[in-house]
């Protein structure tokens, strides 16, 4: 008998590495002067490589636990013989679709490729809310312009920024997530708290 991916030990896992990823942040907060704001904002945007990171790992392995435990679409849409269950092993392969890794632009591509493999009834992102695919398409921008900085990765992160926050003028990233949200009357979170929130929901109803 093939082995099925637990999935609720994968959220369970990711959850804690999200959590541990904030506690660090508010943490350096509280030891780090206010006045150190450059240093801040710094640990405020490796805060956000770390959680997308996190988010990512979760991707891949949640659909390959889809995958898992649900084989019949594929099965059927393939015309594959002699197959009724799917080894972790194999759902892994293609997932990856043959890559060393999983590779997603967009929550809109991400669905895409697990309605392909699943179709859309055992697609774990597909009811995610538009709110949430918002964010964490901003959140894979924040990321791009941190990392690399190209001329690509800031047209995406202004627009990301523009389009989810209304931020018309952006900061750079750490500027930015270390910053308060204040769209909502009465939010003392600083932003890079609501990007967390938003990856820990979308594993939570994925």
């Amino acid at each position: 008998m093939a082995r099925n991916a637990d999935i609720n030990k994968l959220k369970a896992q990711s959850l804690a590495e999200l959590v541990i990823c904030e506690q660090r942040f508010v943490d350096a907060q509280q030891l780090i002067p206010a006045a150190e704001y450059m240093l801040l904002r710094w640990i405020a945007a490796m805060t956000a490589v770390e959680a997308h990171a996190a988010w990512e790992r979760y991707a891949e392995r949640r659909l390959i636990a889809a995958l898992s435990h649900h084989p019949q679409h594929l099965i059927d849409e393939n015309g594959i013989r002699g197959l009724k269950h799917m080894p972790v092993g194999l759902a892994g392969v293609l997932v990856r679709g043959g890559n060393r890794y999983f590779d997603f632009r967009s929550f809109g591509d991400l669905i895409g490729k697990g309605t392909r493999l699943l179709g859309k009834t055992h697609n774990p992102f597909q009811h995610t809310s538009a709110a949430e695919r918002g964010y964490l398409d901003a959140l894979s921008a924040i990321r791009n312009m941190i990392v690399h900085g190209s001329n690509a990765a800031s047209v995406a992160y202004k627009k990301a920024l523009r389009d989810v926050y209304g931020v018309k003028a952006a900061p750079s990233p750490g500027e930015f997530l270390n910053a308060l949200d204040l769209r909502r009357k009465h939010s003392r979170r600083k932003r890079i708290h609501g990007l967390l929130a938003m990856v820990q929901n979308a594993i939570l109803t994925s």
